[in-house]
């Protein structure tokens, strides 16, 4: 065979040049990836907790409102076999408070014109000699309150069993009634133009 037969047989086809994976690139997407997943992980177990922490708060509540109303029917069991006169005067009591509560908030109010500054902590300040909570009321010495930019309530358990509410707005109109739940939330549903 000639050297030129030979040249034609033993030419070689160029060799391609491999492709290298970029180590930062990798590096970068594998990172990115994780902390996607972390960020997904982080996320699911946030929320799965807060829902967990908010049934827990809803049933708590619903025991302590539940434990209210038991409370509040065993009193009003023990004040219908108790003497007139002494329901009489622990109802004027409570009433008393509730009165003495509306009075501070007004005078609250008329500084500032809004009766959220009519709050418990305001108002423990104005009068310390009651408790004001924005709890349930449980006595005569304790004021359940609800303060809001536009209206203000009052709640108030006399030892008979009996809630009074007292409610007002910006009008100054103020509305007054009774009932089971004694929070100042619930007195918002005061329609009643006296006890």
């Amino acid at each position: 065979m000639s050297a030129r037969a030979e040249d034609t047989f033993s030419f070689v086809a160029p060799v391609m040049p491999r492709r290298h994976v970029d180590p930062f690139a990798l590096r970068l997407a594998v990172s990115a990836s994780v902390a996607v997943l972390l960020v997904g992980m982080l996320a699911t177990f946030v929320v799965g907790h807060e829902r967990a922490a908010d049934a827990r708060r809803a049933a708590l509540e619903q025991e302590l409102v539940d434990q209210e109303q038991a409370r509040v029917e065993a009193l009003a069991a023990e004040s219908s076999e108790a003497d007139p006169e002494v329901t009489a005067v622990l109802d004027d009591e409570a009433r008393s408070s509730a009165r003495l509560a509306l009075g501070l908030a007004q005078e609250l109010f008329a500084g500032t014109e809004e009766w959220s500054e009519a709050g418990p902590a305001q108002l423990t300040l104005a009068q310390p000699s009651l408790i004001f909570v924005d709890g349930p009321s449980t006595s005569p010495t304790v004021v359940s309150v609800d303060a809001t930019a536009a209206s203000w309530a009052a709640a108030v358990m006399s030892p008979s069993g009996t809630c009074y509410w007292i409610a007002t707005t910006s009008s100054g109109s103020t509305r007054f009634g009774t009932g089971s739940l004694c929070t100042g939330h619930a007195a918002l549903h005061a329609s009643d133009p006296s006890w």
